[in-house]
């Protein structure tokens, strides 16, 4: 489970950061990001999404 968070961390942020460097506007990057995590989800396994959920009591 750590690996697919820690592989989330590092696509988000290295999206991002290869992004912003090369002159694109951050706000626009920052707008791609929920995208980029969407499809990321897809590809994510059911333990990972369903880590710390709370209940609904």
């Amino acid at each position: 489970m750590a690996g697919q968070i820690r592989w989330i961390h590092r696509g988000v942020f290295g999206a991002t950061g290869r992004e912003t460097p090369g002159g694109r506007d951050p706000w626009e990057v920052s707008r791609e990001a929920p995208v980029l995590l969407d499809g990321i989800e897809e590809l994510l396994s059911d333990r990972v999404r369903n880590y710390a959920v709370r209940g609904t009591e």
